[in-house]
């Protein structure tokens, strides 16, 4: 049965304005410190945080943000870049009044804007729960055990270009064949008009057009630089990193490089967890890779941990 609730994500909840053109969503709930801040991931929005966000207001200000393109916030400029993603961020939270100390929350890639973050605004930062993180360099590595890591990776960012193409052409007619490849069926547990606004967000060619430019930044070069930078350490800073344990691998992978690619998985949430010295790694072994949709109160306990580390 759909959550009646849930139709606050049918709509803007609150969009600020960044500079002269450019508006961004936010979603702030609770009150007191800190603000916890929650970043979603490629392709996600302020929706996929509610059965986070619905239990952290009850101790803590919280704010989600939809990504420059994503969501009800309005496209970036191009390259889209972890600065620039970032930079985007704190524009908005501080149109918003939402004022530090923050506790940063992000998942897969919203990692690295929330690692930047802490690193170059410390004084700000109170603690971090990365949940399921992508790596930085995760294809390069990835590759190491088997090519058909950068083979899927190709075709699916070369899929991106395609919807946008065919959203711009006007294809994502229902009923077509370029509709039921790139709308995803309403969700049962969603208000019909939560529905409505996903189906939407997936006719928009700016939807496609920034994931494929999150992707892209991702993964050319563009962003080792700021990445690199963001591999720093973060001294005594409170971190939990969750790592899912029931990851959908592709059907193409052989039974030992799946289990090298787990092996590899591992291994980047223990750097991770390494970048301070007060991090650690917890395993969620009964959840795919959307922790905070499957199992969120796995992540609310972490961010409450975080928050008594830090001494708030």
């Amino acid at each position: 049965m759909a959550n009646p609730t849930l139709d606050v994500y049918a709509r803007p909840q609150t969009r600020v304005r960044i500079n002269s053109r450019r508006w961004l969503n936010l979603h702030r709930i609770g009150a007191g410190d800190p603000t916890v801040v929650l970043a979603h991931g490629l392709g996600g929005s302020t929706l996929e945080w509610w059965r986070v966000q619905a239990q952290v207001n009850k101790f803590a200000t919280v704010v989600a943000y939809d990504r420059a393109g994503f969501g009800f916030s309005d496209p970036g400029p191009l390259p889209r870049t972890t600065d620039r993603i970032l930079a985007d961020l704190r524009l908005g939270l501080k149109a918003l009044g939402a004022a530090p100390p923050y506790v940063l929350v992000s998942h897969s890639a919203g990692n690295f804007e929330m690692r930047l973050f802490a690193l170059e605004h410390p004084d700000e930062v109170a603690g971090m729960v990365l949940v399921d993180p992508s790596g930085a360099n995760q294809s390069e590595r990835g590759r190491a055990v088997t090519e058909l890591v950068k083979t899927h990776n190709d075709l699916a960012r070369a899929k991106l270009k395609t919807f946008e193409n065919w959203a711009r052409e006007g294809l994502l007619v229902p009923g077509s064949p370029e509709y039921e490849e790139c709308v995803r069926p309403p969700n049962p547990r969603l208000p019909a008009s939560v529905n409505d606004a996903i189906r939407d967000w997936c006719l928009r060619p700016a939807s496609w057009r920034a994931l494929y430019a999150e992707d892209c930044a991702l993964s050319n070069g563009v962003n080792d630089r700021i990445l690199a930078a963001a591999h720093r350490n973060l001294g005594d800073l409170p971190l939990i990193v969750l790592t899912a344990g029931r990851i959908v691998w592709h059907p193409a992978f052989a039974a030992q490089e799946i289990e090298a690619m787990k092996r590899l998985r591992i291994l980047f949430h223990e750097e991770h967890a390494a970048l301070s010295s007060r991090g650690t790694r917890r395993d969620v072994p009964d959840s795919g890779h959307s922790i905070h949709l499957e199992r969120p109160a796995v992540v609310v306990d972490a961010i409450r941990d975080v928050i008594i580390m830090s001494g708030l």
